[in-house]
């Protein structure tokens, strides 16, 4: 009797467990159809990813350069800078490299997203070329492919808010640049200088030097102003920069200019 029971038992046992197999085999696969056709499948959220970069990134870095730093560190036969002259200095001492999304941990920053083609109106693209000299080598389509399609911008915005930004530097520190070519200066002095033009505007940048490769023997070795950065907040609609931030905020600081750097002229 036990043996009959046992068996039985055994019997029904296997009869539960291959049903429990049909069962999960076909959840399986309704659950796989499922994913195939959702929009938030892996694949799917993988390119939502890439187009949506608002929850991708924390804040912005918009990167200003300045051009006859540029120009001298081993530049001066690029058509840019052949064609730089101490009026497009004068009037612009501050141009436009790059407007990046970019994440609290240095480095980790998203690029080369899945994004639109590069395209904007004529009469921008001319405005462009005047704060972007790069232009003329391709850095706006550089600058768009790497950062400006992880931004969840279209490329006329991108574009037009980085022009905004580069006048605004101009109108905050320009002055003082111009007046100290050829000279040297320090941070707390530019700083000071921004601060005046806006209260708290002169936290919100900093100041990133190197020595030049120079042609000129004078200028070998000294650390010149190379690149200004300004950190944004992606506060504004669709994750546009819009709220300034304090740069210690967000752990950036000046980078290898010391106590004292020099400014570059034309």
């Amino acid at each position: 009797m036990t043996t009959r029971k046992s068996s039985r038992r055994r019997r029904n046992t296997s009869v539960a467990a291959l049903i429990a197999a049909v069962l999960s085999a076909l959840f399986y696969q309704w659950q796989s159809s499922r994913q195939a056709e959702s929009p938030t499948s892996d694949a799917a959220q993988s390119v939502s990813k890439g187009r949506r970069s608002s929850e991708s990134f924390d804040f912005y870095l918009m990167a200003y350069s300045l051009h006859p730093a540029f120009c001298e560190d081993g530049n001066a036969r690029r058509k840019d800078c052949t064609a730089w002259t101490a009026a497009d200095n004068a009037r612009r001492p501050i141009v436009i490299h790059g407007l990046w999304p970019e994440n609290d941990r240095p480095g980790s920053y998203p690029r080369d997203c899945a994004g639109p083609r590069l395209d904007m109106p004529r009469e921008l693209r001319i405005e462009l070329d005047q704060w972007m000299p790069g232009t003329a080598s391709g850095l706006h389509s550089h600058e768009w492919r790497k950062h400006g399609t992880c931004s969840g911008l279209d490329a006329p915005l991108y574009f037009r808010l980085s022009i905004d930004l580069v006048k605004d530097v101009n109108a905050a520190v320009g002055a003082v640049l111009r007046a100290n070519a050829e000279r040297r200066i320090s941070g707390a002095e530019l700083r000071a200088a921004a601060n005046a033009f806006r209260p708290g505007y002169g936290d919100t940048l900093t100041f990133h030097c190197r020595n030049v490769k120079s042609s000129d023997p004078a200028k070998r070795g000294r650390p010149y102003l190379y690149e200004i950065r300004q950190c944004i907040d992606n506060d504004g609609a669709a994750g546009a920069p819009a709220t300034l931030l304090a740069c210690p905020s967000v752990k950036r600081r000046d980078q290898g200019c010391g106590a004292q750097f020099w400014i570059d002229g034309v």
